[in-house]
């Protein structure tokens, strides 16, 4: 027996509904090319990058509203208007880095935060005491005698500054870094207040958050630390901030060249395993392509931070410094709604590991996970409560 063939006016109707729908969409996604609106795909996700001026608070919302049809549209290999032309999309190689000043919360969470697009911030820091008596000489003449911890070797301050001053291009020194300034510096911590405006509704300050495996002051400090090198010296490891927590770097004294990676481009990075933050890749400056053929396929976005400029690198970014001269900094981790989901993914994936072991039943584990994951649920309802964003 045939199959009954389908009424061709309801078929026409249908493609017509859909037509119509279509061009409904593209003439929407076309008034947002012609205000010089940036769209693109992202883990599933729609981003956007844009001037401040154009995306009024109404057309914010029409976004928010008709994001799974721009999705949509946007995923389309062949797009149904032939008005279209793909300029819309903002490809990895084509984003660059902002800088911007008198940048208020609400524009940098709008712009920045929430889009999770990377921002050099220059006047962040402007009232800081530090850019003005921070210097090498400063920390060998006032704490020469502290000890620190670079790449597991210990040196006093005094004697790691002479090999910072030292340091070329072609004879790098090693890299100061997990030094944690309200530990090892306390007296420091009024030289760089006030407390960063971007950072002011921070979930890792919160009392209600308690992370057990995290070192407790660095948690009350939202990993507040110190970074030291000469010219030349690079950091040692393509990364992106642990539990995907996003970083503000403060430039104090010196200039680095930041070489960042879009979450989009993992595939190409060899992170060590599917749940690590690291790349196998020693030296994205001198790649093995024959180790790493993929990386060839990658394109860094490169921004030079200046003295006085903070650059916010978005939870997942994959990034490394590369010092021009000699080099301090501090930086500092955050916790919002915008990158919360992946943090508390990561920390349960943690927490579990760190409170099982081999001999454990697995349903024993998947209970844990469970309490912990419903613990977080709960957490995040609470920290939301508080928060603009």
């Amino acid at each position: 027996m045939s199959l009954p063939k389908p009424s061709t006016n309801k078929h026409n109707s249908i493609n017509s509904l859909v037509n119509k729908h279509m061009k409904m969409v593209d003439k929407f996604v076309s008034e947002l090319q012609q205000l010089d609106v940036k769209l693109w795909i992202e883990g599933g996700n729609l981003r956007y990058k844009a001037p401040k001026e154009k995306l009024t608070p109404d057309l914010l919302a029409q976004m928010k509203d008709r994001k799974e049809e721009i999705i949509n549209f946007l995923s389309q290999p062949h797009p149904t208007n032939t008005n279209y032309h793909g300029s819309l999309i903002a490809k990895p190689e084509n984003i660059t880095v902002d800088k911007v000043a008198n940048l208020s919360y609400k524009e940098f969470a709008s712009r920045y935060l929430n889009p999770l697009q990377p921002v050099v911030i220059t006047d962040a820091i402007q009232d800081w005491k530090a850019l003005s008596t921070w210097t090498p000489e400063f920390f060998k003449n006032n704490y020469g005698s502290k000890e620190v911890t670079v790449d597991t070797q210990r040196y006093q301050l005094r004697n790691f500054i002479d090999l910072v001053l030292a340091s070329t291009e072609e004879k790098p020194c090693s890299y100061l870094k997990d030094t944690d300034i309200p530990g090892l510096f306390t007296e420091l911590l009024a030289d760089i207040e006030p407390t960063l405006l971007y950072s002011q509704y921070n979930w890792l300050l919160s009392p209600m958050l308690y992370i057990p495996a995290a070192d407790p002051v660095k948690q009350r400090n939202a990993f507040l630390e110190l970074l030291i090198a000469g010219q030349g010296t690079k950091f040692p490891i393509l990364h992106f901030d642990y539990w995907h927590l996003h970083a503000f770097i403060m430039q104090v004294y010196g200039e680095k060249e930041f070489t960042l990676f879009s979450p989009v481009q993992t595939e190409y990075l060899y992170p060590v395993d599917t749940s690590s933050n690291r790349s196998l890749i020693p030296d994205i400056h001198q790649p093995d392509l024959e180790q790493f053929p993929l990386f060839a396929k990658a394109t860094p976005i490169k921004v030079i931070v200046k003295p006085g400029e903070t650059i916010f690198v978005p939870s997942g970014w994959w990034h490394t410094t590369r010092m021009l001269t000699p080099s301090i900094a501090v930086t500092m981790n955050c916790l919002t709604n915008s990158n919360w989901d992946r943090f508390s993914q990561d920390l349960t994936r943690d927490l579990v590991n760190s409170l099982t072991s081999l001999k454990n039943h697995q349903s024993r584990i998947t209970i844990l996970e469970s309490n912990i994951s419903s613990y977080l649920d709960n957490l995040v309802r609470l920290l939301a409560s508080v928060d603009p964003n």
